[in-house]
């Protein structure tokens, strides 16, 4: 499948089984207009919505901030599940209480 995002740092691809995304690489500033990009692209999607993020390298705060906006604007009764999460990334979301972001669930973590 053809990637939403395709730059040296970030690529993101689409995925149908679950509905949702792969993200891979990096996410820093300069990333966040991109990851927007595709976060848009599944916006429309009915139901559940998967965020594959075990080949994520680095995101960061700004980053979080865009995945936890779009748990919250999803429609009432759909989830956005992260999996593939570092442990870090799990702690940090718990530690600023994003873990309890109505729409999110926190799925598998990332295991090296």
């Amino acid at each position: 499948m053809e990637p939403l995002v395709h730059t040296a740092e970030l690529r993101v691809v689409r995925t149908c089984r679950p509905d949702g995304l792969r993200v891979e690489g990096v996410v820093d500033v300069h990333g966040h207009q991109h990851l927007r990009t595709a976060l848009e692209a599944v916006e429309q999607t009915d139901g559940d919505v998967q965020l594959d993020l075990s080949g994520l390298e680095f995101l960061d705060l700004g980053g979080l901030r865009l995945l936890m906006a779009f748990a919250r604007s999803r429609a009432a009764g759909s989830q956005v599940e992260l999996v593939g999460l570092a442990p870090h990334l799990r702690e940090v979301i718990s530690l600023v209480g994003w873990d309890e972001t109505p729409g999110l669930r926190l799925g598998a973590n990332h295991v090296n």
